[in-house]
């Protein structure tokens, strides 16, 4: 019932941020009161479904061998299958404010920051900071979870999309710089 419960709320936080907890039960098929057993807050709730996207991420990242050349590309190919229950960090309003959630999620970021710092001047651009290509790649995860939802993009082609966008930018080829 946990996981179902979390996938519950996640989308339904995601449709209506204003959600109460009632409406939250009535989705997931449980009463209010089994409901508030188990978070009695409407703050409890969205900081497990939080905690529970960061475990995911926490998960896919301890798979990712950062060390290596294609670990960018294997990172986003495993956020991307996360989907919904991911794009929640990303796109629930206040948990930037929650002080444990936004220590765990720097903590989560440092290994990706070092593996940019890595790849600049090589793969990425030097001239910009690292935590720029950091938000920017995530703004991209966000875009792509958005257009899967919406239909526009096939979950395979997403991290593809990411990636060039980070790697080549939107410019044509052949296009001058305009910076």
């Amino acid at each position: 019932m946990s996981v179902h419960l979390l996938q519950t709320a996640t989308s339904v936080l995601l449709k209506d941020p204003t959600a109460s907890l009632g409406d939250v039960a009535k989705a997931a098929g449980v009463g209010r009161t089994t409901l508030h057993k188990r978070f009695p807050t409407r703050t409890d709730l969205v900081r497990a479904v939080a905690n529970d996207a960061l475990d995911l991420i926490d998960s896919v990242a301890c798979e990712v061998d950062f060390d290596s050349d294609d670990a960018l590309e294997d990172l986003m190919t495993r956020l991307v299958a996360l989907g919904p229950r991911v794009e929640f960090l990303l796109r629930f309003p206040g948990l930037e404010r929650d002080a444990e959630l936004r220590a765990r999620i720097e903590a989560m970021d440092q290994p990706v920051l070092d593996l940019i710092t890595r790849l600049q001047g090589t793969r990425l651009r030097r001239d910009l900071p690292a935590w720029w290509i950091l938000h920017t790649l995530y703004a991209g995860l966000f875009n792509a979870w958005e257009a899967i939802s919406y239909g526009r993009l096939a979950p395979l082609d997403a991290p593809r999309f990411v990636l060039t966008t980070v790697f080549e930018g939107v410019a044509s080829a052949g296009a001058t710089d305009r910076t």
